[in-house]
């Protein structure tokens, strides 16, 4: 789980360079670019390249799970692609700022600076990325590389995939926003409709977040996430170490708690596998 859940946050509400059709890394010397089923993945500079490779590996397998050499949705991979949004690895947390300062554009500010205007500030931030894009980033020092245990790697391509593909793809269906069917699963799971993470949650709740600086749209990016693995059977040995936050840690309590909410889950039409 990433360490720094407010810089999770902080990096679903960013904006990208421009409105470009392409999901592209910022023009930095000696920045080191890959792709994965035409999504980039950027590497600053001093990132050694096992990282970058890494990172590679591990989207790869996020958008072929099944490993037919197909991508499993190619609409929500379209989405994050065509809305400039690419996947980061950052070494160390200085090098976001020099990142971020190539990445925006002046057009892309002023958007952001009109939109302020607006009461509602996720709206603003929902508009902002539809039309500018976000990226998502894992540090080097969290990476593991080792092949067993758990990668947060896969959580940092996973929110990029949800948030950026499946949400803008199926907005009525993964939308982040109150009333689509993802998020009226994750209410059930909480026992309730809150705006804001709460301290405590109803009694029977599964899904327990409780970062109030996440955003409803943020809320849902970790709901789909924790489902999403504990299906492919990623968390099976985090039962202690997530409780806080999620109960059903495993396909089989998942098929248990929500069953309903794993059918949705496996339509064919989504893609997604597990």
């Amino acid at each position: 789980m990433f360490k720094n859940l407010i810089f999770i946050f902080v990096l679903l509400c960013i904006i990208t360079l421009s409105g470009n059709l392409e999901a592209k890394c910022p023009d930095i010397e000696n920045i080191k670019v890959t792709e994965s089923y035409g999504i980039q993945i950027c590497a600053m500079p001093k990132v050694d390249q096992k990282y970058l490779d890494h990172a590679k590996k591990v989207m790869d397998k996020l958008i072929d799970y099944n490993r037919d050499g197909l991508v499993d949705n190619q609409m929500a991979i379209d989405k994050v692609i065509s809305t400039g949004s690419p996947y980061v690895v950052f070494s160390k947390e200085r090098e976001e700022d020099k990142f971020q300062d190539e990445f925006y554009s002046d057009e892309a500010l002023d958007y952001m600076d009109e939109c302020e205007e607006l009461k509602d500030e996720e709206i603003c931030v929902a508009l902002a990325e539809e039309k500018y894009g976000t990226w998502l980033a894992v540090f080097t020092k969290e990476m593991n590389l080792s092949g067993s245990g758990w990668d947060p790697t896969i959580e940092e391509g996973l929110h990029l995939l949800t948030h950026m593909g499946y949400a803008q793809a199926y907005p009525d269906i993964f939308g982040q926003h109150k009333d689509s069917e993802i998020a009226k699963f994750m209410d059930n799971a909480r026992g309730g409709y809150f705006e804001k993470a709460r301290r405590t949650y109803p009694h029977g709740a599964y899904y327990t977040y409780d970062d109030r600086s996440c955003s409803y749209a943020c809320q849902i990016t970790e709901y789909t996430f924790w489902a999403i693995t504990s299906l492919r059977g990623y968390n099976v040995d985090r039962a202690k170490s997530i409780r806080d936050e999620w109960r059903p840690n495993t396909p089989e309590k998942m098929r248990e708690v929500d069953p309903a909410l794993v059918v949705f889950l496996s339509k064919d039409e989504y893609g997604i596998h597990f």
